[in-house]
């Protein structure tokens, strides 16, 4: 089966100068919970290139060690047990972490 861009889904949402937009694969996702991520970005200290980068990479860096910790209760675990099944460890996963911060455009 081919998909075709316009089978994608799509949303809109309002942004405000200095938010953050974390974007990211479900390996992110499915080793890392959302208090885990949100340590990280409170770190967060300049919006310079070098900061965002270094905080993106840290993001993904901890998700893949969690994702071959097999005493680790990851997300994906959480869910599985919370539906029945005896699972534990983190999940094994491609992980991209794409970070940004809204600017204002200067020419």
């Amino acid at each position: 089966m081919t998909w075709s861009p316009d089978a994608a889904d799509s949303s809109s949402f309002d942004v405000q100068l200095g938010d953050i937009i974390l974007t990211a694969t479900d390996g992110l996702f499915d080793n890392m919970p959302d208090y885990m991520i949100l340590q990280e970005l409170k770190k967060l200290k300049n919006t310079n290139y070098e900061s965002i980068q270094q905080t993106a990479k840290s993001i993904a860096e901890q998700a893949h060690v969690l994702a071959y910790d097999p005493n680790y209760m990851s997300p994906f675990a959480q869910f599985a047990c919370d539906n029945g099944l005896n699972v534990r460890g983190g999940k094994p996963d491609d992980i991209t972490v794409l970070l940004s911060i809204v600017a204002e455009y200067t020419d």
